[in-house]
């Protein structure tokens, strides 16, 4: 019976990595036009910063963005949750509200869940508040 088992098992494992994704499986990628946003120096009374970052799918399959997590509520993201056909391109609005964010160096990282196959990528958001 163990025998049988163990067969059962290195069966599996084979037929797992015969069929597996391969280096060549078409897959979704992402691709920022820029991933650092510098807002540069603002003041607690300044207005609500709107930043526009274009992202492209360089893969060969449809990308979906999912979520975009942010770390704190002083910033916020808009974006559409549509197929993005490869070499097409959309964009996340990005908002930064100064009168909530804290004084002094200013740095945030916006985590972007998609179907890419790196699944989450990172835009980075930085400024001085006075």
């Amino acid at each position: 019976m163990k025998m049988l088992f163990r067969y059962m098992l290195a069966l599996a494992v084979g037929v797992v990595s015969i069929c597996g994704v391969s280096a060549d499986a078409p897959t979704a990628e992402i691709s920022f036009a820029r991933q650092v946003v510098d807002l540069g120096v603002l003041s607690h009374s300044d207005d609500k910063q709107v930043v526009a970052v274009e992202y492209t799918n360089t893969g060969d399959v449809p990308l979906v963005v999912l979520e975009v997590r942010t770390t704190c509520s002083c910033t916020t993201v808009k974006y559409e949750r549509k197929k993005l056909l490869p070499k097409q391109s959309a964009y996340l609005t990005i908002e930064m509200d100064p009168s909530k964010a804290p004084v002094g160096n200013f740095y945030r990282v916006l985590q972007v869940v998609s179907t890419a196959q790196t699944k989450v990528n990172n835009i980075t958001l930085r400024a001085v508040i006075q």
